[in-house]
């Protein structure tokens, strides 16, 4: 008698547990900041604006899924009349640290690869490069739908010296926004 009951006990449990853990797995964040050239490539390019936006699956509490874009605009350190955009795209995992609240602190740690682009006006093309990743997300929920962040990144793009005069642009964008989940 006790074995049919535990075994119904633990099979509601079992159904019921991914049922309720679907709710608020996935996100979108819009972000708005600045993006920093730093090392070689802040003497081509100077700090500009950036605006971004991540798509998000939480896996689990504390893992994630992301893939992020970042768009930067930057004038040429030398001359201030040449546009720079950087296009980064980034596929990464996050991990929180702080844990995950419908109301209060969250803080993610996360790392990746993708790629950057150079899109320098006068330039034959776009140069695109591998790159990778490293940074954080620090929320602040106001409810389980809605958040404030704050994002600091890195992004290391290993390019080619003859196009970007180094052969690891290293790039960091910094922004604030929304995270929205549903």
């Amino acid at each position: 008698m006790k074995i049919p009951l535990v075994a119904a006990v633990l099979g509601a449990w079992a159904l019921g547990t991914p049922l309720a853990a679907q709710e608020g797995r996935f996100f979108l964040e819009g972000r708005g900041g600045a993006v920093v050239p730093t090392f070689d490539i802040a003497d081509v390019a100077k700090t500009g604006a950036s605006f971004g936006a991540t798509v998000g699956y939480r896996v689990s509490p504390r893992l994630a899924l992301l893939g992020e874009f970042d768009y930067g605009m930057h004038k040429d350190k030398p001359t201030s009349s040449t546009d720079i955009k950087t296009l980064h795209f980034m596929g990464k995992v996050g991990y929180a640290i702080l844990s995950p609240a419908e109301r209060g602190w969250e803080v993610m740690v996360n790392l990746g690869a993708g790629a950057v682009g150079f899109d320098v006006d006068g330039a034959p093309k776009t140069y695109t490069y591998f790159a990778i990743n490293a940074g954080a997300k620090i929320l602040y929920h106001v409810n389980p739908s809605l958040a404030f962040l704050l994002s600091p990144q890195g992004d290391i793009a290993f390019s080619k010296e003859d196009d970007l005069t180094t052969n690891n642009a290293w790039v960091w964008p910094f922004t604030a926004g929304v995270r929205v989940t549903f």
